[in-house]
């Protein structure tokens, strides 16, 4: 649709009965008279797509035509002046579930035929086939909706339903005086049998009249009468209940006569703030409270918490029901609070429902259970592993007395040598002895013997507290112990009288898990080292910030991916020399549940080199003893390594330590690592660094993307978007914090931006949206993307 210079309303269409079938513009005048044409012949009522199709016109235009053509569409009635040949309006098919135009005359014609023929002598039989309103029935059978009935008919259907009660006045003085006493739900068809039919429309006039205080509910063969006196008395009855207990179930809702919409309907309105799960509505705030207790309990102990037996047994009957108390409404809760320590530690933790149980253990139950079980799979691989070598080395035999094949277990024969959960169970249980007596209170008390596979077959099944968590926990222990038996295997049958799986000191397993380690992240550490120290360097000679500042940066950059890299270095020489006394050394701050991902680090752990004497033995310096037990200068070069990056070097201190440290530090791995790995020190080119910072900014966008912590979405930005504009790469918390405060200086980094990100740094609480938007100005792909979004974002 179109306006000319005069403001005339102009549509182009190009009808089917035109002759030519050229588009034309047709005035609005003009457009109305094709417009009822196309009604009056192709049928009263079309849809917009049909009107367009004979129109010849878009089904925008037809819809912005027939609206305008449309009489009083926001009146609630049409009146009779406007009952014409050519009068158009719009209704509802609840069918075809669409809008409809059609001839007002047409359609009221039939509504007064239908309200004739009701207050005849058909009245009973329709009024037993449709038992609700006389409106509601017509609309049904007319494809409408009650609404626009009422509007094209004015009072003609109130009028005669009185008219109908009229007719039967005997009838409403017999539903008065049959219904005003009640004070129960009560069926119409006990009460009036042979007039069921007739009362059911006069019992409903007359509640909506006020003048029975209550409401009528049918079904297809029934209707009830309930008062508005039992109503109340089940409202107070639920609202009792909740407000005591904390939540409502529909099991009791249906023993006080209530659906579930009824239930529903009366606690929202008592109780604004009730949280609908599956079968029951709770009190978010009232059923939570005791489950932060114990997992904060559970937190600071290092333990576990049963959350069910804390439901109340109700809503902890359905298991549906809580999955959504700890996985939707605890979780809401514990995010609300001021302090998120608890819930960044209630995701970190490990939730396990199951059919039977609700259990939280902490992070680190989860990270001492894992230590446990690689003690004992390397154990059981080095006893199996002996297991097979001896066996395979002293049975030679075959049938006919010659030497030959073996006839017992090969190395392909260990694909299936898992340690027993019931070992490893054990091993736990004897640590966590709370847990170890709830999985024999459930195995005395279960109807089953539990099933002591690591995969359970059937879906839903509980084997009780301990053996889930042991399943939970070790998902991979097949992998694992498989991979640990054929490591000691193939490292038995390389040394032909070596030494033996019982006095080696550690587990080929372990050898492999650190070779593999080594292999993967030394290029890459060496190579961010020297990336790092150049950003430094520039910083220092761009003047950014302060020599104390620029300090700062170099010693936690020594502190934490220097360390990192000893780390490595140290641990592979240690299972390379098959080193005896190994196990003792241990390096503070260690993830032993992971292996770090250094592309994607936001900052390096400050790692530290441990001694733990075995039990009874004396206490002793880690470096004394990493030097006595490495073999020539292997020994002294590790112990300068870590005596630089820890800051031990006794030539200088203070500012000055910091300055020249890294550089000794990188020195010093240029000249020993090819001694002690038999791999030189990685030097850094331009081809390696450009591909380098693409994989790590990669790897941040994959980290950002995936993080729900305000802090980590916040440093992960700062270094994105600092890469991205000024090409250099940063880490670390200092450097990162010091960096942030250069962004309002860079004229490459929005205002809108900055503000933002100081925004999110200050408040504790903000808004998904406001971090949602921080995630899209780290992943932008270049400086024009970033300005892009942040002007997007502040209009």
């Amino acid at each position: 649709m179109i306006k000319d210079e005069n403001h005339t309303t102009l549509t182009r269409a190009c009808p089917l009965s035109a002759i030519n079938y050229v588009p034309t513009l047709y005035s609005l005048q003009d457009i109305r008279k094709e417009f009822l044409r196309v009604l009056k012949i192709h049928g009263d009522r079309l849809s917009a797509a049909d009107v367009a199709m004979w129109l010849g016109m878009e089904e925008d235009d037809a819809i912005s035509v027939g609206d305008a053509l449309c009489v009083n569409q926001r009146e609630e009635q049409i009146s009779d002046r406007e009952d014409e040949e050519d009068s158009i309006c719009k209704v509802y098919s609840t069918v075809k579930k669409t809008y409809q135009y059609a001839l007002v005359k047409s359609l009221r014609r039939e509504i007064e035929e239908r309200i004739k023929w009701y207050r005849g002598d058909t009245l009973e039989y329709a009024m037993t086939k449709q038992s609700s309103l006389l409106s509601d029935t017509i609309a049904q059978e007319m494809d409408l909706t009650s609404e626009d009935v009422m509007r094209l008919s004015h009072e003609r259907i109130a009028t005669s339903m009185v008219a109908f009660i009229n007719d039967h006045p005997y009838l409403e003085s017999q539903v008065l005086s049959s219904l005003s006493g009640v004070t129960s739900p009560t069926s119409l068809e006990k009460l009036f049998d042979k007039d069921l039919a007739l009362v059911i429309p006069i019992a409903r006039t007359l509640c909506q009249q006020a003048r029975l205080p209550g409401i009528v509910s049918s079904s297809s063969n029934n209707a009830v009468y309930t008062p508005n006196i039992f109503t109340h008395f089940q409202r107070n009855v639920i609202d009792s209940f909740f407000r005591t207990n904390g939540y409502i179930t529909e099991t009791k809702c249906v023993g006080a006569g209530l659906s579930r919409n009824r239930m529903e309907c009366f606690v929202r309105e008592s109780f604004p703030n009730a949280v609908l799960l599956s079968h029951s509505i709770i009190d978010s705030e009232v059923i939570c409270q005791p489950l932060e207790v114990v997992i904060q309990t559970a937190i600071l102990n290092d333990g576990y918490a049963d959350l069910r037996s804390l439901i109340p047994l109700d809503v902890a009957s359905n298991n549906d029901d809580v999955e959504q108390v700890i996985n939707v409404c605890l979780v809401d809760s514990l995010k609300l609070q001021q302090d998120t320590a608890t819930f960044h530690a209630f995701v970190k933790g490990t939730t396990l429902i199951n059919t039977d149980i609700a259990l939280f253990f902490s992070h680190k139950m989860s990270k001492k259970s894992v230590k446990m079980l690689d003690a004992e799979i390397e154990r059981y691989s080095k006893q199996r592993a002996k297991e097979i070598v001896e066996n395979k080395n002293g049975t030679g035999a075959v049938a006919g007395g010659k030497k030959g094949k073996p006839t017992v277990p090969t190395l392909e024969s260990t694909a299936a040598d898992v340690i027993s959960l019931r070992d490893v169970a054990n091993c736990i249980g004897n640590n966590y002895p709370n847990l170890f007596q709830s999985q024999q209170e459930y195995e005395e008390g279960s109807t089953c013997e539990a099933s002591m596979s690591w995969n359970s077959e059937e879906v839903g099944r509980c084997d009780g507290p301990l053996i889930e968590f042991c399943r939970t926990v070790y998902s991979d222990v097949e992998r694992k112990c498989t991979r640990a038996v054929r490591a000691e295997v193939a490292s038995l049958n390389s040394t032909r009288h070596g030494v033996s799986v019982s006095d080696r000191a550690v587990g080929a397993a372990k050898q492999m898990d650190v070779q593999e380690e080594f292999e993967t992240s030394f290029k890459d550490l060496c190579h961010l080292l020297q990336i790092l120290a150049k950003t430094i360097e520039n910083f220092s000679t761009r003047g950014l910030f302060t020599s104390a500042e620029i300090s700062s940066m170099k010693r936690e950059l020594l502190s934490g991916m220097g360390c990192c890299l000893a780390r490595l270095l140290t641990e592979y020489c240690l299972y390379r020399n098959n080193v005896e006394g190994a196990g003792a050394l241990t390096f503070s701050h260690q993830d032993h549940n992971s292996t770090p991902v250094y592309l994607s680090a936001l900052d390096f752990p400050s790692l530290s080199l441990q001694y733990n004497p075995a039990e009874g033995g004396k206490q002793k310096n880690p470096l004394q003893h990493l030097r006595e037990s490495m073999p020539g200068s292997s020994g002294l070069n590790l112990v300068r390594m870590w005596n630089i990056c820890s800051g031990g070097n006794d030539d200088n201190d203070g500012t000055k330590d910091a300055d020249e440290l890294l550089d000794q530090f990188i020195s010093h791995l240029e000249d020993s690592c090819l001694t002690l790995v038999g791999i030189p020190f990685s030097v850094l080119d331009k081809k390696a660094e450009k591909k380098l910072l693409a994989s790590r900014r990669q790897g941040l966008i994959d980290r950002l993307e995936k993080s729900s912590q305000q802090d980590e979405i916040l440093r992960t930005c700062v270094i994105l978007i600092y890469q991205q504009t000024k090409s250099l790469m940063i880490s670390g918390k200092t450097m990162t914090a010091l960096v942030m405060n250069l962004f309002e200086q860079e004229k490459k980094i929005p205002t809108r931006v900055t503000e933002v990100l100081m925004d999110l740094k200050r408040d504790n609480d903000v808004s998904p949206e406001l971090l949602h938007l921080v995630k899209q100005f780290g992943t932008a792909k270049n400086s024009k993307a970033l300005a892009a979004i942040s002007e997007t974002s502040a209009s």
